[in-house]
């Protein structure tokens, strides 16, 4: 049996077959070491790993003879797609123009995604390509159409058969795979959340949920390997191109065989799911197909893809929808970020509410998995108000249940979920994080219905796992009708009087300018955990028992009060982050104080890090520079 060379093999066990149709062969990375080589059932030679890995996930096998060369060229490719990576999601700059913001993700690199998604759906699956349905939806960024075109192009080269849902959300491409009647293989949502309109990105699905940062990885590396192997233009520039970028993936599209793509228009459907769980959720007593009747809901979409939610969902129930505002798609996002994070939309739908006299407002991000809400006072609902809400609202369905947030919850979160019957979970931030610690948790026999994010990311168990921004919104409305109709008070008021709010809650973004960011990082939150407990332990700082992400401190700010601080790394970037809330006015100023004690003594003379805003946040800014 010859030994194969050259190269790492990526694939799933899926059964016996030909190897060339069971295994996707990528570069060998000079980091691997070279496994024992084994032959496995399908004749082929593997890693020992072969017998050993689940069903669906990677094996590895490596060769005897030495790897061949990479061309400058190939190597730049590979470590393009690889840059593309952001965690669970691919995001990248897919329009020029911007300064600093070189182009990153192209119609080419789409293209060979596409191609690398359906030969792993393919594995996965045991399925021949050829019986592939995969469904592509966008939201209205500017680069939306050329991507999609590109991608299903890819998919559509290895044989798979795509329907382009246009305009659409990630919670709806995520239902396309598993609402009856569509059952599609897997799905792809083209789009950079809340991010400026020149970015973009991809989210994949099958009917088990979304892609995990393993399943990006692999994918991005077939693509990448597929990319190096084509008669395709390598790197952005290059001198020696023979084609395009665009031209190159033009002429392949071409070649596709056109009846495998459908035109289809899913988002009515998605409507109709919709409407079906508020109409089930509140069962109106006198008029159960219109139940919003009576009351005035806006929804502030910030021109992205949620101007649905309000002309076909909520009006058709019976609601008002008048002073809903910036319905209409736009991938310049002209008016405001759609972010419910962003003060600028919250205020933004805070004034529309009030203008209205709106029982209630939605906020929603441009692919509609985040929202937040403004009550009919006036009131922004994000943030920790926003769980705090959905928490409620769960912990009446299921008490007892475990809550799980991100790191960064306030300390009056954790006493209000307590004071209802709850269990806080706070873990780390990441909405992919924070669910699937959900998911983990349900699987150890923990109960535990709502993964939520101060982002406004939020899942329920009792809807796939899926963090789906229209259907926290539902779960609202629901519980605003149902108390209207027992005579009760204001769902946003009344539900929150008991939520204890800090008096500050501030977040410093500190840049790590060394180059191996991530160790630089680690060094100084290890330091900064024995800075705490050498000295500052025995003053009025105390770290919390336990830590996911970073380190906590509890702060004793005197008679009763309590603040807090977390230093913490950012998920994808070269950022060191502080957040701290007090209960005090001008606390914040002391905790930041401290903490620019701290880099000054142990960190800044060997280390990189702009520590300019901590100045700032101290009131300690002239002292700098005097």
């Amino acid at each position: 049996m010859a030994l194969l060379s050259d190269v790492v093999y990526r694939a799933a066990l899926l059964g016996p077959g030909p190897s060339q149709s069971r295994v996707a062969h990528l570069r060998a990375c000079p980091l691997v070491p070279t496994p024992l080589l084994v032959p496995c059932q399908t004749g082929c030679t593997l890693t020992a790993h072969c017998a050993s890995r689940a069903r669906g996930r990677v094996i590895s096998a490596a060769v005897a003879s030495p790897p061949a060369e990479r061309s400058g060229q190939e190597v730049q490719t590979i470590a393009s797609y690889k840059k593309l990576q952001n965690g669970s999601d691919v995001r990248g700059v897919a329009i020029d123009g911007v300064e600093g913001e070189p182009l990153t993700l192209t119609a080419n690199s789409a293209y060979f995604i596409g191609a690398a998604l359906a030969k792993m759906l393919a594995e996965r699956l045991d399925k021949p390509t050829k019986d592939l349905k995969i469904s592509v939806g966008r939201d209205p960024r500017l680069s939306g159409s050329l991507l999609s075109s590109s991608i299903a192009a890819g998919a559509m080269s290895e044989g798979a058969s795509v329907a382009d849902f246009g305009l659409a959300t990630t919670p709806a491409m995520f239902m396309s795979c598993i609402l009856p009647g569509h059952d599609y293989d897997g799905a792809i949502i083209i789009t950079a959340s809340h991010l400026p309109y020149n970015r973009n990105g991809f989210k994949f699905f099958t009917k088990e949920g979304g892609f995990d940062t393993k399943d990006i990885t692999y994918v991005l590396e077939s693509a990448a390997h597929m990319h190096t192997q084509a008669d395709a233009p390598l790197v952005l520039g290059a001198d020696d191109l023979k084609y395009t970028d665009s031209a190159w993936v033009l002429a392949k599209a071409l070649q596709v065989d056109g009846s495998r793509k459908s035109d289809v228009d899913f988002m009515p459907v998605y409507s109709q799911h919709l409407r079906n769980i508020i109409k089930e959720g509140i069962n109106h007593p006198d008029h159960p197909d219109t139940p919003l009747k009576g009351f005035h809901i806006l929804l502030d979409a910030g021109n992205g893809g949620g101007g649905f939610l309000a002309t076909s969902v909520l009006e058709p129930l019976g609601a008002s929808i008048e002073g809903s505002q910036f319905l209409e798609p736009d991938g310049w996002f002209p008016n405001h970020p759609p972010n419910p994070e962003d003060r600028a939309a919250m205020n933004a739908c805070v004034r529309a509410v009030k203008a209205a006299k709106a029982d209630l407002g939605i906020v929603v991000d441009t692919d509609v998995d985040r929202s937040a809400v403004v009550g009919s006072n006036g009131a922004p609902i994000n943030s920790n108000r926003y769980i705090a809400l959905m928490a409620t609202i769960t912990l009446r369905k299921y008490p007892g249940s475990t809550i799980v947030t991100d790191s960064v919850t306030s300390n009056g979160l954790a006493t209000f979920i307590k004071g209802l019957g709850g269990k806080h979970y706070r873990y780390r931030r990441g909405y992919k994080n924070v669910i699937s610690k959900g998911v983990d948790l349900n699987k150890e026999g923990v109960q535990t219905e709502l993964m939520m994010e101060t982002s406004g990311h939020g899942a329920m168990k009792e809807n796939h796992f899926l963090d789906d921004g229209t259907y926290s919104a539902s779960q609202i409305i629901i519980e605003m009708v149902k108390r209207r109709l027992e005579g009760q008070g204001d769902v946003t008021v009344d539900l929150l009087k008991d939520l204890q709010e800090p008096i500050e809650s501030r977040e410093f973004r500190l840049r790590i300018k060394d180059k191996d960011y991530g160790s630089v990082g680690k060094v100084v939150l290890d330091r900064f955990r024995e800075w705490v407990k050498s000295g500052r332990e025995e003053d009025d700082w105390t770290l919390e028992s336990e830590n996911y992400e970073g380190w906590r401190v509890v702060v004793d700010e005197g008679n009763g009060k309590q603040g807090w601080l977390l230093l913490r790394a950012s998920l994808h970037d070269p950022l060191l982050v502080l957040n701290a809330e007090s209960e005090i006015n001008s606390g914040t100023c002391d905790m930041v104080g401290s903490v620019l004690d701290f880099f000054e003594e142990e960190i800044l003379t060997n280390y990189d890090i702009d520590v300019e805003t901590l100045y700032e946040g101290s009131s300690r800014g002239t002292l700098k520079f005097s």
